[in-house]
């Protein structure tokens, strides 16, 4: 009965607290009964083991003691559908607690089973009426599964239809008949062609022809091919106009307007130069100095007694210009020259006086020089050109004459 003896060395006992990697021993000299609590802190993981804890371990009551983590579960569930969406999950199947509630197969109803991978299963429900097509000569008798389509029927279809055509389709459980196929003739969108074989169900129709139809201006007409509607919604007509110009006769090609006269512009058509491969806009500044270059080239056929046609050398403008008036002066040497031809008398005798002796000009020519001053220059100094070189041509001439 005497008490056993204490060794005085410390007790070492293991404790319950602790981790696996340090375990917790009794620190009190070598005893008899239990070790008492452990004065030591233990960590301790929450049940989903992300996260961890240190506590004292007089306040562990038991081996398993953990805690609850506010992480929520990211993982889908079984169903692939939705997530656990669970605080400190330690579920391993993720099973989903919700309904599928999608619709059957049969469209009117929903599945009522938990929400699952995969088709869901037929539907169940049956109904115990009979189920005949349109026109009641084909019949399937109940039970009828739930979704089961009327029955095929061989009649012809029965229903009433939008043209008088003879029917070619059979009794149908869809709401619309297929399109008449039946070939009639119809006209055009644009009222150009009355076609033919044209199938029933088939209403605006294009030729592929121009419209042609005048359009609201009164000028032009529609460039677009056969076509349904106006030919310009909410839309002016753009073409070119084509009213000739007063000057030059071309047309004047601005977007179509209806003010009248046309807007002042530059005429942008191409206008070909005699003895050139090129040409130049017709109301450019240019034209009137190439034609006066062009003239003077001409001069030497005139020194030799020929004539120059210089209606090819201007442009339309220049000759609408150019264009002289006879006054009075010209209507008397017509009367002159048209007495002599009547008497056949030379033109070396001259007895009328046809040929002016001094160099006059009319006031119609004073006053057409007026209105193109440049043009007259440009003509003069070419002539001025030309009369130079050839004086210098007849120096050098002489000059190895005489050597």
């Amino acid at each position: 009965m005497d008490p056993v003896p204490s060794c005085g060395k410390v007790c070492g006992k293991p404790l319950p607290c602790g981790s696996l990697d340090f375990i917790h021993t009794c620190e009190k000299l070598c005893h008899e009964g239990d070790c008492g609590p452990c004065s030591r802190t233990s960590v301790i993981s929450c049940r989903c083991s992300f996260r961890t804890k240190e506590l004292p371990c007089t306040s562990l009551k038991s081996e398993d003691a953990t805690f609850m983590c506010d992480k929520r579960c990211n993982k889908k569930r079984l169903c692939g559908r939705h997530k656990c969406n669970e605080i400190c999950c330690v579920d391993k199947e993720h099973k989903c607690p919700l309904i599928c509630g999608r619709k059957l197969r049969c469209g009117l109803h929903r599945c009522e089973e938990p929400c699952h991978r995969g088709n869901c299963q037929t539907c169940w429900q049956a109904s115990f009426d009979e189920l005949t097509c349109h026109c009641g000569a084909s019949v399937i008798y109940p039970p009828v599964p739930c979704g089961t389509r009327p029955p095929e029927c061989t009649q012809t279809c029965a229903r009433v239809h939008e043209c008088d055509h003879p029917v070619y389709h059979s009794c149908h459980s869809e709401e619309k008949c297929p399109p008449c196929t039946f070939l009639t003739q119809k006209w055009c969108m644009g009222k150009h062609e009355f076609r033919s074989n044209i199938p029933c169900h088939l209403v605006d129709i294009s030729c592929g022809l121009p419209c042609s139809a005048t359009l609201p201006c009164g000028m032009h007409k529609c460039q677009r091919l056969c076509h349904k509607g106006e030919c310009l919604v909410d839309e002016a007509c753009k073409q070119p106009c084509t009213t000739p110009r007063a000057d030059c006769g071309h047309p004047c090609m601005a977007p179509c307007h209806t003010s009248s006269p046309c807007p002042v512009t530059a005429c942008k058509a191409k206008v070909g130069i005699s003895g050139h491969r090129w040409s130049i806009d017709c109301g450019s500044e240019a034209t009137s100095e190439i034609a006066a270059i062009s003239m003077a080239s001409k001069i030497t056929d005139m020194q030799l007694g020929g004539s120059v046609e210089i209606s090819k050398l201007i442009t339309k403008k220049e000759v609408h210009q150019a264009r002289l008036e006879c006054d009075e002066e010209c209507s008397a040497l017509e009367r002159k020259k048209r007495l002599a031809e009547a008497f056949h008398i030379s033109e070396d005798s001259d007895p009328f006086n046809i040929r002016s002796s001094g160099s006059k000009f009319s006031d119609s020519l004073k006053e057409d020089a007026r209105k193109d001053l440049k043009f007259v220059s440009d003509v003069e100094k070419e002539m001025e050109t030309l009369v130079e070189a050839v004086n210098k041509v007849e120096v050098e001439t002489s000059y190895w004459t005489f050597l």
